[in-house]
């Protein structure tokens, strides 16, 4: 019994200090895909000994807690969400590259904290905590050196300005901080030795460090999430304890505002950008140094997620029941995407996530959904209060104060989830803060050995330790196909189709059902055929061309609700009209079929009008660049051919004023509107 509980606490250690840390370069998604492998496997190593441990006493072992109902109401709206979905394959494992929200992720969480309360002892939870810190450390020593410039090569994104560590992206890396960075302070004002050393000043160093990394990522919603820690773990703290550790809260946010004079924040200057604006030199604003892209010189990321949340609320109003499914948003969005999404800098992006996770649920499993949410953090928000009044009542027992800071984390989590969405090390924390303040503030787990166990008992124990090795082995080649995939991919990209195929060949076999697989090995063999078709070996190019459609039309069989897929296979046929025109027609209907799903999408329609326009169907050619061009007036390269569809119909005054348009409202430098202009005047 004792080895089992053992094995489980090891694996908990395992889970809360590698799953943050992990990252491999060699798969297709380096951060939250490699994450959620993980956790597959921990839960299932974790989920086997808890059955194993049942077994040697002869019951189910699992503690009852007030969550229990609301997280399986909660699983049963996702379950149902999944069944009815408009894309079963993607409810269930999650939109490839992003994969965390699927239904095998969620069953992963309940199924962890279930485990946790179950198995774990109140001694326990602080080495736990203590190991979540010490892969904390390591990430922001990462995240500092990142700052440093160690790795501004290695990525497009600017990390130096806005780090990210092993996290992947900057907002993900600050929602995660700002959970640990309470769990310090409870640290710090549960020290008995108050005297000045090492053991004493480590967790002022951690929350320092923590918070200095927080400010380097630049994000608005991690100091938000900031605030709401910092006004909700004092408040209980001196609620509770009246003005006992004021000397601690004075020293901490000296700190905090020492660190925010030094480096400055997205609001407010460094004390060093001061310095300069006296010198009347021009200073380097924080804002510039820590603010994506599009903040700098595109669209505010605010006006577009009001735009993306405007689309979420659409999702819901015509699937109010339970949506589309569970992590459909990336295909239901372009059904239902708002048109002034095109005039913004991120008009061709694909948003696979609403930016807001409760809008995010409310479109992909409806009122059903996100109402089973809300309750179940409305009880989880019970359950640790509860908890912490029940420490109330034990005045020397210093676990209320780490409570206190899993309260705080919760509620930072609740906040950063609003701007954007959870990923894998943020879910386990979602899931698994309330059974930390579960076990912390209630007694040991109970001891039951029962000794030589029966002869059903070992057969029981087998089928389970053969079970759990065939979904280890079944996830292992799940995440080897991607591997697979990610190296035709890459083959792909450098126009090496000859070396592609035998990659994603194998990554199919592995994993039949993933449409993104025939999708990328139907552009290789497109690659393929141009090069031979080219060599004048057409027999062979014939057949690789067959091979490319068949493969596209597999993919989108398999996926028939992604918008994408239908992209992909649209550049198949036009790449394929070289060997044979009469591809132009297939490319035609393709997109045809395309513009059905994605009615705003500006890009779709100007590829139709192009085709149509190769096609010699020049009204519809000359009806579908017009409406692109409503659709999205700043879309220079639809303006033009619509310009030079004019001149080719003899409405010289038409396209005249388009081009002028162009010079005047898009881009005064255009040479080549420059040419047609005055070539008709």
């Amino acid at each position: 019994m004792k080895s089992h509980q053992k094995t489980i606490q090891t694996l908990f250690k395992i889970l809360f200090f590698s799953v943050p840390l992990i990252l491999w370069p060699f798969s297709s998604e380096l951060f939250e895909f490699n994450k959620m492998v993980l956790v597959y496997i921990l839960t299932i190593a974790i989920t086997a000994v808890w059955i194993l441990r049942s077994i040697s006493v002869g019951k189910l072992i699992f503690r009852r807690t007030i969550l229990d109902i609301p997280l399986f109401i909660f699983l049963g709206s996702q379950l149902i969400s999944t069944i009815i979905s408009i894309d079963p394959q993607t409810s269930w494992f999650g939109y490839y590259s992003r994969f965390n929200g699927g239904l095998f992720s969620t069953i992963s969480y309940l199924l962890l904290y279930w485990a946790f309360v179950s198995n774990v002892g109140k001694e326990k939870v602080t080495k736990l905590i203590i190991i979540s810190l010490w892969s904390g450390l390591l990430i922001s020593i990462y995240g500092v050196l990142e700052r440093l410039g160690i790795d501004k090569n290695i990525w497009q994104q600017d990390v130096q300005s806005r780090v990210f560590s092993t996290l992947g992206q900057p907002n993900w890396l600050a929602a995660w901080l700002i959970v640990l960075i309470p769990i310090t302070w409870a640290l710090i004002i549960e020290q008995e030795d108050k005297k000045l050393n090492l053991k004493s000043i480590y967790p002022y160093a951690l929350s320092s460090l923590f918070f200095v990394v927080l400010l380097f990522t630049g994000s608005r919603s991690g100091l938000l999430g900031f605030v709401v820690i910092e006004f909700a773990f004092w408040a209980i703290i001196f609620f509770r304890n009246k003005l006992k550790y004021i000397k601690e809260f004075v020293i901490i946010n000296f700190l905090i505002l020492l660190i925010v004079g030094i480096f400055g924040t997205q609001f407010s200057p460094s004390i060093f950008d001061l310095f300069t604006k006296n010198k009347n030199v021009e200073p380097t604003s924080t804002v510039q140094t820590s603010a994506t892209a599009l903040e700098t010189g595109g669209t505010e990321s605010g006006t577009i997620r009001k735009i993306v949340w405007q689309g979420a609320v659409e999702i819901w109003k015509h699937y109010p029941i339970f949506g589309t499914g569970v992590e459909t948003f990336a295909y239901s969005y372009y059904l239902h995407r708002p048109v002034i999404h095109n005039i913004t800098s991120e008009w061709d992006f694909i948003y696979n996530k609403a930016h807001n996770e409760y809008l995010n649920l409310l479109a992909n499993t409806g009122t059903v959904g996100i109402l089973s949410y809300l309750s179940l953090i409305a009880f989880t928000v019970y359950l640790m209060t509860k908890n912490l009044t029940t420490n109330n009542e034990k005045q020397n027992d210093k676990s209320s104060h780490m409570v206190a800071s899993f309260i705080s984390g919760y509620l930072s989590i609740l906040v950063t989830n609003f701007f954007g969405f959870s990923v894998v090390p943020i879910q386990i924390l979602f899931y698994l803060l309330p059974a930390f303040t579960v076990i912390v503030a209630n007694q040991k787990i109970e001891e039951e050995i029962k000794n030589k166990p029966t002869s059903n008992q070992k057969i029981l124990k087998w089928i389970v330790i053969c079970t759990a090795t065939s979904l280890i082995i079944i996830t292992c080649r799940y995440w080897y196909a991607d591997i697979l995939y990610s190296k035709g991919v890459n083959y792909n990209k450098v126009n090496r189709q000859d070396l592609s195929p035998k990659y994603l060949d194998k990554a199919i076999k592995l994993s039949p059902k993933q449409s993104l697989y025939y999708a990328e090995i139907a552009k290789a063999y497109t690659g393929l055929a141009l090069v031979y078709n080219e060599s004048k070996e057409s027999t062979l190019s014939s057949q690789l061309a067959k091979a490319a459609i068949d493969n596209s039309t597999k993919a989108i069989g398999l996926t028939p609700a992604n918008v994408n897929l239908k992209r992909m296979e649209f550049g198949v046929f036009v790449m394929l009209s070289t060997i044979n025109p009469n591809y132009l027609i297939n490319a035609r209907d393709v997109l045809i079929s395309a513009v059905t799903q994605a009615p705003t999408d500006a890009k779709i329609h100007y590829n139709l009008g192009l085709i149509y326009s190769r096609t010699g169907q020049n009204d519809l050619a000359l009806q579908t660049l017009k409406k692109t061009t409503e659709m999205k007036p700043n879309y220079k390269d639809a303006r033009l051919a619509y310009s030079i569809l004019l001149i080719d119909a003899g409405k010289k005054a038409e396209a005249k004023i388009q081009l002028q348009y162009i010079l005047i409202n898009i881009d005064p430098t255009d040479s080549i509107s420059k040419q047609y202009l005055e070539s008709i005047k």
